[in-house]
């Protein structure tokens, strides 16, 4: 039982690191001409394991595609694919999420906070904040694809991680600035 709890956590992070470094092996395989295909198994390997774990079927139906688009065309593109599909899931996540309950919602209430009927609109809000963000993201990312395999990368493997990093901590201080006010009243 430890030993399996133990490989479930280092697959968690593999795909982590994984995910996050994902345009970067694109890049390195592109510039050196090393075998897409290669690419292509290990993000199928790693499909498996988060639908494994997961068992989230659009991310796993997604990548599935784009491998099979690359491997039937050999074309790079559906590689670079990879992270406006990452983007638009989460996009729809976010905004599905808004008919039952919010993400930002489940998020707080899984950190132990007990929210009353204003801070479900506050968590509400934040998103659908974070349901356009993704949405501005995707496009971006999509454009990147059509550009320079440089742009591609800078963009994927490091703005747009900038950019989520900005949007956690400018939601972290709103929702810091709003938990005081409501406390003020």
């Amino acid at each position: 039982m430890l030993l399996k709890k133990s490989l479930t956590k280092i697959i968690k992070i593999l795909g982590i690191v994984f995910a996050i470094s994902y345009p970067f092996i694109v890049f390195l395989a592109l510039k050196k001409h090393i075998a897409l295909r290669a690419v292509v198994v290990l993000l199928l390997i790693m499909a498996e394991f988060n639908f494994v774990q997961n068992k989230n079927r659009w991310v796993f139906g997604g990548i599935l595609l784009l491998c099979i688009g690359m491997i039937v065309f050999n074309q790079n593109i559906f590689l670079k694919l990879y992270p406006v599909l990452m983007n638009f899931g989460m996009c729809v996540m976010f905004a599905l999420s808004v008919h039952k309950t919010p993400l930002i919602t489940k998020f707080a209430v899984g950190m132990g906070y007990e929210l009353n009927s204003e801070q479900k609109k506050h968590t509400l809000k934040a998103t659908y904040a974070w349901a356009i963000f993704m949405g501005i993201l995707t496009i971006l990312s999509l454009v990147t694809v059509f550009l320079s395999n440089e742009v591609w990368v800078i963009f994927n493997g490091l703005i747009s991680y900038i950019l989520i990093g900005i949007m956690i901590i400018t939601e972290f201080l709103i929702h810091k600035r709003y938990t005081r006010a409501v406390r003020n009243k």
